[in-house]
């Protein structure tokens, strides 16, 4: 039967009296939870009666090896190898981020990581009472923007855990041009961006920060060796410059409505300007990005500035014509 967050606290504030010797008993914890219920405005005040129904519940369903001095006139553990393993309370609002951020996970993480997320959800939802649930049709929550690109389980758990441990990894990377190399590398960040998992890593053999598309490691392995996270490192990620393609500075464009839409739902730049005339500055902008946004909005959108870019963005049109 799924416990209630006052119970729990009860139960956990019994089992640390317990573990310090303190020999409780259910007159000296209703008066323990009666200075608690003041103090830290906790609602486990309660009389004898919850006390020794609370007491059946560790012995039953924790296992708690509790007995009773008559000497001492309390409660005690007859052996202290038992450690109370508290199943997490969480309120509706807590609760259903567990459950979104599972959905979420489920369409971004590779198998095995999503399947831990997924059954650690379903343990809360064992040990809580979701009753928001009877009434949410959860199934009805997509989530559509995923994980497009095919990963390696274990590639992916190898870098994981080198990230989370902060630990080397040794890789195999197949760079664009699809040329191998070994590298050893410290994960110090992991990037979820444009539907891909990246890491920016520092990079033994280039002596310097370098990032990796998770989807062109061929081989990964955890080595022993630790590292110490990098604060630059982590704080160069932003979508400005994340793939860190060479950038056009004070590029200008006029776009129509639906491409101004598109562009405040999913700025160029985190600094870019939409005037009332339609035209719209970019302090600076990859090609890599900037061209596939134009050709995607099929004329909505026109790049007025700066005239070499607009030379080179016509050359390729003709390219893409002479292909067709």
């Amino acid at each position: 039967m799924p416990l209630q967050k006052s119970q729990m606290h009860r139960l956990m504030r019994i089992a640390a009296l317990l573990k310090e010797n303190r020999y409780p008993n259910s007159e000296t914890l209703v008066k323990e939870f009666r200075r608690i219920a003041v103090e830290e405005e906790l609602e486990i005040d309660c009389g004898k009666k919850t006390i020794l129904r609370d007491m059946k519940v560790l012995e039953e369903e924790f296992h708690c090896p509790l007995a009773f001095d008559r000497a001492r006139n309390g409660y005690y553990l007859q052996h202290h190898g038992w450690d109370f393993i508290a199943p997490a309370l969480l309120d509706e609002n807590e609760m259903l981020a567990a459950v979104i951020g599972a959905r979420i996970a489920e369409e971004i993480f590779p198998a095995p990581l999503k399947n831990k997320i997924r059954n650690a959800v379903d343990y809360l939802l064992q040990n809580n009472n979701p009753d928001f649930l009877d009434t949410a049709n959860m199934e009805s929550l997509s989530i559509l923007s995923g994980l497009y690109a095919n990963l390696e389980p274990g590639i992916f758990m190898t870098v994981f855990q080198g990230w989370l441990t902060h630990h080397c990894v040794r890789i195999d990377y197949s760079d664009w041009q699809d040329q191998l190399s070994s590298r050893v590398i410290e994960p110090h960040t992991l990037v979820f961006f444009n539907n891909s998992w990246y890491s920016k890593a520092f990079c033994h053999e280039k002596k310097q920060s370098r990032t990796f598309a998770l989807k062109r490691i061929k081989s990964a392995e955890l080595l022993n060796g630790t590292f110490e996270p990098d604060k630059n490192i982590i704080a160069s990620v932003n979508p400005d410059d994340f793939l860190s393609f060479k950038k056009i500075a004070n590029v200008k464009l006029h776009a129509d409505k639906y491409a101004l839409d598109r562009l405040k739902a999913s700025p160029l730049h985190s600094r870019q300007v939409i005037n009332a005339d339609g035209t719209v500055e970019i302090p600076a902008v990859a090609k890599e990005v900037l061209f596939p946004f134009i050709l995607s909005q099929e004329g909505n959108v026109k790049l007025l500035e700066p005239a070499s870019l607009r030379k080179e963005f016509k050359a390729k049109l003709r390219e893409i014509l002479e292909n067709c």
